[in-house]
């Protein structure tokens, strides 16, 4: 009796294996599956790889962010974006790195407001390093003590 379950269950799996190949040799010839990859240049991972001749400090503690953009005319929902994001900044007293640990929630909110206050066509029509402007002059806006020289993406992945 087991054998006969078995061979039930293999047969199963193999025909749900067919479907789903089918199903998606389908979607692919026919186009239905797009697959989209947005090339960037890679970030540096820390401020050892800027090569600009000052005494900078890194700030990371910010994490990876999910943000929802702004949804498009045509669409109900936005799409979803992955972007982990850092800063590089001079190195001056500690006062300033306090205020950004201090601010670091204020932070992460004007960088999810940012986002889901444009659409997916109008990040990408932006482009990369006009975004990154945006926020910087966004952040340095709501900082006292000190400026953020540039901010950098580890992560900037559109999840559509």
């Amino acid at each position: 009796m087991k054998s006969g379950i078995n061979k039930i269950l293999i047969y199963v799996l193999i025909a749900m294996a067919s479907i789903i190949a089918f199903c998606t040799i389908t979607a692919i010839i026919s186009g239905k599956a797009k697959f989209r990859k947005i090339a960037r240049h890679k970030d540096p991972q820390s401020v050892s790889q800027i090569k600009n001749g000052q005494a900078l400090e890194q700030f990371k503690e910010l994490g990876t962010l999910r943000a929802l953009t702004k949804p498009e005319e045509d669409s109900s929902t936005g799409v979803n974006l992955v972007v982990t994001t850092w800063f590089a900044f001079e190195k001056t007293d500690s006062a300033f790195t306090e205020e950004l640990s201090h601010k670091k929630t204020a932070l992460k909110t004007l960088i999810l407001n940012y986002f889901a206050s444009h659409t997916y066509k109008e990040l990408l029509s932006l482009g990369e390093k006009n975004v990154k402007q945006d926020l910087l002059e966004l952040i340095n806006t709501n900082l006292e003590m000190g400026k953020i020289e540039s901010i950098y993406f580890d992560d900037y992945l559109f999840l559509d």
